[in-house]
């Protein structure tokens, strides 16, 4: 018989292990759960295996052989080792829990999860620590080798993706909806009351184009109506953003449920111009879905954020 393990039927090693542990053939197969010939035969293909008796009957008992007694206690760490790969881990407790959970996201989205995490995620799990990283073309291969255990995105239609990259490996569930506000400071001569599409377009605007285009959802929602606005301030996040508005006469357009950051800094009203909403998702690679610690953060920070999308008025008050 061949010796090279995969050239061996590991269930005998099971055999090995319970004949040289009970020196029996009829209790090993008792511990096997086979006959006591089919031990038999198992004990016959090891020796043919080995080119050793394994065991000798001596009197009314089987001695192992010189090789059977170095082998036993080798065996025996081997099922050990098979055990431990079968044993079901224990449940995540989530009070004595430790380490690093890392997340990818633009900074604006964020600035929103740091301010949930110490409510749903440390007051129940304190150890648990936050790690914050900017999206990439590499977030996709991170996500699979777990060096990231979550990706915040827009919807797959918002994103413009390479053809090496298939959303599709992924688990994807949407987290929030993301529905258009625009914001002036607080103090603003307009502030007060919604703007007039002829009063919206009379104020430089600030475009935040994380990937450096030149528009965005806002301007091409007044295109094709006709209209053109002022941009006066480009910023690839939503964060460096928002000194621009509270220092400048300037008007942002963005998603509600980040720019309720700032409620108090803000005058927040509904654009004179539609501006289609869109969905933002959670992604982890499917090898993290039965994972009880990895589920425990996403339902908690999918739950955070689906109250405030339901309630937007609360979002003060869930920030606090």
């Amino acid at each position: 018989m061949d010796r090279r393990l995969e050239g061996l039927d590991l269930n005998l090693l099971l055999a090995l292990h319970w004949l040289l542990s009970e020196r029996s053939v009829t209790a090993a197969a008792a511990q096997i759960g086979l006959s006591q010939p089919a031990a038999s035969r198992a004990l016959a293909k090891l020796r043919d295996a080995f080119g050793d008796p394994l065991l000798v009957k001596t009197g009314g008992e089987m001695i192992p052989t010189p090789l059977g007694e170095e082998l036993r206690p080798v065996v025996a760490h081997a099922m050990e080792q098979c055990r431990e790969v079968l044993r079901v881990p224990d449940p995540f407790d989530p009070v004595h829990a430790k380490g690093r959970f890392r997340i990818a996201c633009t900074d604006d989205v964020g600035a929103l999860i740091a301010k949930l995490w110490e409510e749903v995620i440390r007051s129940e799990a304190p150890g648990l620590s936050l790690d914050l990283s900017s999206p990439s073309l590499e977030s996709a291969r991170e996500l699979a080798t777990g060096k990231l255990d979550l990706c915040f995105l827009p919807e797959a239609p918002v994103l413009d993706l390479p053809p090496t990259i298939r959303i599709e490996d992924f688990v994807i569930r949407p987290v929030a909806r993301h529905n258009f506000v625009s914001a002036v400071r607080a103090n603003h001569p307009l502030a007060g009351h919604p703007l007039t599409l002829e009063e919206f377009l009379s104020l430089d605007h600030v475009l935040v184009a994380p990937a450096g285009k030149a528009e965005g959802f806002t301007d091409r929602a007044l295109t094709e109506r006709g209209y053109h606005r002022n941009i006066a301030y480009t910023t690839s996040s939503f964060l460096l953003a928002l000194p621009i508005v509270m220092h400048t006469d300037c008007v942002l357009t963005g998603p509600q449920l980040l720019m309720g950051l700032m409620p108090k800094n803000l005058y927040i009203f509904e654009p004179p111009v539609k501006v289609p909403s869109f969905d933002l998702v959670i992604a982890w690679h499917p090898n993290w879905t039965q994972n009880s610690r990895h589920r425990f953060v996403r339902d908690r920070l999918h739950d955070a954020m689906s109250r405030i999308q339901a309630d937007p008025s609360r979002l003060a008050e869930e920030l606090a």
